[in-house]
This record gives structure tokens, sequence and C-alpha cells, in this order.
């Protein structure tokens, strides 16, 4: 009975050891492979239970008679178990190891394919948020103006920011036929002032006119509006592109920002025939790029036929009594 055990036990291991060899060296479909694994793992367990129960018997067994212990004087029954079925279970036990340490470190892969699928997610994520991030710092503002204002139009008298007219940015016009003074007051010393002849009528605007057609305004709070010998006039909100590009431009009188109506660099100011008028770029206290000067053809009084200025972004050119100064893009 224990020889047939000990076959049966080191036939299990060959066979199991066998069928491991052929199912490691023989290359299947993946769908085959799929169906063998099911079943092979079926056929481990079962040889197992058989190994354990078939050992558990080999070690209680008491059949046998075993060698009497002098010091007893008593006799022990006991089967060792043979070299064929050890050898047989090492095989087991070494599989069994090998199997268990192959399927940790699959699952070790596949945790860190996961994680560094994510990882690469994440980071291209990132990539792309640093990448707008530095587009929005390279243009910082879509070239389409967001409007501020609501149109209104108004007759002489005086008028308040916030009030009679919403706080935003106007071209302000006259009613055709019509001219009289247009004047914005501040107690704010930052707050940009107007005062500007508006209009076309009697001889006025035009070339060697005095007045001109319209005015670029900006209202704050606290801005204080006057306007005498108009009856209608007209704040339409200003919807043009921005332009950020060292191209000609055309200004006429009021308040213009660099980087929004015109490009920064540098330029030659001149004002059209016949026209005279300040012409200030603003900037803050510590900065050398700074012009007031007055434009036009008489130098008896004054005036410059033109003006080279450096424009950078954010600062305020403020223009009166012209209507028409061409702004041309010279080099360095």
């Amino acid at each position: 009975m224990h020889i047939k055990l000990c076959h049966y036990i080191h036939d299990t291991a060959m066979v199991y050891a066998f069928s491991a060899d052929i199912y490691g060296d023989i290359s299947i479909q993946k769908s085959e492979r799929q169906q063998m694994n099911k079943g092979f793992r079926s056929i481990t367990k079962r040889s197992f239970l058989a190994l354990a129960l078939a050992v558990g018997i080999l070690v209680i067994s008491t059949s046998t008679p075993g060698n009497t212990d002098p010091g007893q004087g008593t006799e022990t029954n006991s089967l060792p178990i043979t070299s064929s079925a050890q050898a047989g279970l090492d095989v087991f036990i070494t599989h069994s190891k090998h199997h268990g340490t192959d399927k940790k470190h699959k699952k070790a892969v596949s945790k860190s394919k996961k994680k560094d699928k994510k990882s690469n997610k994440k980071s291209e994520k990132k990539s792309k948020k640093a990448i707008r991030k530095s587009d929005k710092k390279s243009h910082p503002a879509s070239d389409v103006r967001k409007v501020e204002g609501k149109q209104v139009t108004l007759g002489a008298g005086t008028f308040s920011a916030g009030t009679n007219v919403a706080i935003g940015l106007y071209n302000v016009t006259a009613a055709p036929g019509q001219s009289g003074n247009f004047i914005v007051n501040n107690n704010n010393l930052n707050a940009n002032t107007y005062n500007e002849i508006l209009g076309t009528s009697g001889g006025l605007g035009g070339s060697g006119g005095l007045g001109v057609p319209s005015i670029r305004v900006q209202i704050v709070k606290g801005d204080q509006i006057q306007i005498s010998g108009l009856s209608q006039v007209t704040f339409t909100p200003v919807t043009t592109p921005y332009i950020r590009t060292h191209t000609p431009v055309t200004l006429g009188a009021g308040t213009w920002v660099v980087g929004q109506d015109i490009g920064a660099g540098r330029y030659v100011a001149k004002p059209a025939p016949g026209q005279s008028g300040n012409f200030i770029v603003s900037g803050n206290i510590f900065s050398t790029n700074t012009y007031n000067e007055v434009l036009g053809n008489s130098p008896s009084l004054g005036e410059v036929p033109s003006l080279t200025v450096n424009l950078t972004n954010g600062r305020t050119i403020q223009i009166s009594g012209m209507y028409n100064v061409t702004m041309t893009p010279v080099g360095k």
C-alpha cells in the first residue's frame, strides 16, 4: 500500500511538473491560453489536495513496524517518505512558490502600469495647462474688446458719471450741423479730463477748423460732464478690436491706450495738414518715455511738425485739438 501511495505521489508530481513545462514552452493563441489557464488551475487544486492527503496518510500511518527506542523500551510506528515521493513533493512546492511569486509580480506590474498611466495622464494635463498659461501670458487678453458702458444721448447741461452716463469707454459725437463745448472734469488727479470744441458747424472742424468731429472718452467714477451749445451728444461704447501689432494707426482727439488702441513700439507722430494741438504720453513719475508736445506747423508758437516716441504697453496717449494724428512705425 505504501509503495503504491509513493508511486502515486511521484507520478502525480512528475505529471504536474511535465504539464507545467509543456504549458510554459508551447506558444498558443491568447484565447486558447485563457482556456488552458482555467483548466490548469483546476488541475493544480485537485493535485494539491491529493498530495496533501497522501502525505498525511504517510505521516500518520502505523501499518509497518518501526525501530525500537532502547531508552523507552517501546516501539513506535512510522513510515518515512521515500526519495521518489520527496522529489515529487519538492517539485510541487517549488512550482507553487514560483507560481505565487509570478502572480505577485504580475499584480505589481499591473499596478505599476496603472500608476504610470495615471501619472502620464496627469503630466499631460499639467503640460497642456502650462501651454495655455504661457499662451495667455503672451497674449494677456483676447483681441475682442470687452464692451464697457451703454449708449446714451444727452443735450446741453451738467451730468454725472454712473448716474446719467454709465462707467465705460465711449466715442462721443455731436449731431450733424452742431458744434459746442464738451468738458469732463474730475477731482481725482489720476482721472482724464477733456475740454474740446465738438462738432463741425460754422467752419469749425476739418482742415483749418478748431473743432473735432468726435472724441474718445474714458468715463470713470466721479466724472462731471458739461455740455454747452449742443442739443444732441451721443455716447457710443467702443467695440473695435484691440490693436497689438506695430503697424500704422490714425488717432483722433481723446484718450488712447498702448496695447489696446496701438501696438507697442517706436513711432513718428504727425498731425494732418492745418491741424495743431497737444500730444501727451503719460507714464509713471520714474519713466523716461513721457512726452508733452504741441504738434503743428507754427514753430514760432512752439509747435513741432512731428514727434518720435517709444510706446510701451499700458501707457496712455492723450490728444487734444486734433482729429487726425498719424502714427507711423519706425525701427529702433
